[in-house]
């Protein structure tokens, strides 16, 4: 299969989940050409495993050479089709405008993606993210553009609903990583019923990882939070569970990796807290020191909240990371995370925005780490058999293949 794949940004740090799917595609077989919507990213770096995808990727400018050409063919032999797209775009997005203005900015773009993959042989196009990705992929598919397939994952179906009845209908095949998601579209879509929507997880390699469990130090419990430092992540509700229950933790240490624009805020809280000497926030890390950072981890956290314009998780990749290392897991329950984490049997749930409960959650684990060695390892055996990446990457793959010849 020669597979065009459509991402968003590219290299992005946090998009390990996605650089994992590609590279086991190609161990599968795939041949891989990967376009990204957004300039390439100089300040980004590109984790060490996924290095390959870099000879894979197809640079072209938003408003270079082969975007303007393409749209000059289009205007010249689909002059109806073209400006109906248009038109369908600007009703979808006229109260949004910066996603109408992104939209048709990236109009020409899309075609040339289109014309590229088509030149290359592609088999298949898929689009990562039902947002502007799949955007491309749609603009594309209408202008002689091979089959297209789309990813829909959390904050790219939560925001807004525009535009995804015509771009999951017209798709040839829907996937979402969780059930909720499946339910969320086909209750919010007016053709939603009508798609069929196919439930992938997102994946880890859990072969890879072998780390042993570590037990819980009640006297002095290590706990990690990985994930980006923004609003609908729930940090200040970690650093308020903390701060509440910080004379019952003894030596205790939290380590916060990731970066956003919530950072200095929360450092700030820390601070006004009285817990900044116990809170070491180390930005952003490359694949190696996060793996590290799991494998040191007693505790793993993930204090998630439904934040502005409905912004939320899927199923959190950084939750999967943590039961596939075997270790105690706390997080919020919303969204999928429950189809990850059922409450004291692979982890403990506790609701949204509340820090004592988060809190008591931190001091049940600590007290009793006979039960949290338990719940981990039911949660890694969780991850095994329903997160693998080989077994959910074949899924893709012969999903692809299946809609491709329809």
């Amino acid at each position: 299969m020669k597979l065009a794949i459509i991402v968003t940004e590219f290299p992005k740090a946090t998009e390990t989940f996605i650089y994992r799917d590609l590279m086991e595609f190609r161990r599968q077989g795939a041949d891989l050409r990967l376009y990204h919507v957004a300039p390439f990213r100089a300040d980004q770096q590109l984790h060490s495993f996924a290095e390959p995808l870099m000879a894979a990727r197809q640079d072209i400018a938003m408003a270079g050479g082969k975007a303007l050409g393409a749209l000059a063919a289009a205007l010249v032999r689909h002059p109806w089709r073209l400006a109906k797209t248009v038109g369908q775009i600007v009703r979808a997005y006229k109260r949004h405008p910066k996603i109408l203005a992104k939209s048709l900015a990236l109009l020409p773009k899309a075609l040339a993606i289109a014309a590229d993959a088509r030149k290359w042989g592609a088999t298949h196009v898929h689009a990562e993210f039902a947002g502007h990705p799949a955007t491309a992929a749609w603009i594309g598919r209408r202008f002689g553009g091979p089959d297209y397939s789309v990813s829909c994952r959390a904050h790219d179906i939560f925001r807004t609903q525009k535009l995804l009845p015509e771009k999951l209908g017209e798709a040839s095949g829907v996937r979402t990583v969780s059930d909720f998601g499946r339910e969320f579209l086909r209750e919010k879509l007016p053709n939603g019923r009508a798609l069929d929507i196919e439930v992938i997880h997102s994946s880890i390699d859990t072969g890879a990882i072998t780390a042993a469990p570590v037990p819980i130090d009640p006297a002095a419990p290590r706990l990690l939070y990985v994930g980006a430092l923004e609003p609908k992540k729930g940090v200040e509700y970690l650093i308020d569970a903390l701060a509440g229950i910080d004379a019952e933790l003894g030596d205790w240490n939290c380590v916060l990796i990731g970066t956003g624009t919530s950072a200095d805020a929360l450092q700030r809280r820390a601070r006004e807290a009285g817990i900044a000497e116990r809170m070491d926030f180390r930005g952003r890390q490359d694949f190696t020191a996060v793996a590290e950072a799991y494998a040191q981890a007693q505790i793993c956290l993930c204090p998630s909240i439904i934040g502005p314009d409905g912004r939320m998780e899927g199923i959190p990749n950084v939750m999967i990371e943590a039961l596939a290392y075997r270790r105690p897991a706390i997080a919020t329950a919303i969204s999928g995370i429950p189809e990850l984490i059922t409450d004291g049997e692979h982890g403990l749930l506790v609701p949204q925005k509340d820090a004592r409960a988060l809190g008591a959650a931190i001091l049940r684990l600590v007290r009793d780490p006979a039960e949290a060695a338990e719940m981990a390892e039911r949660g890694r055996a969780k991850v095994v058999a329903e997160f693998d990446l080989a077994c959910n990457a074949a899924r893709q793959l012969a999903l692809f293949a299946q809609r491709n010849r329809r």
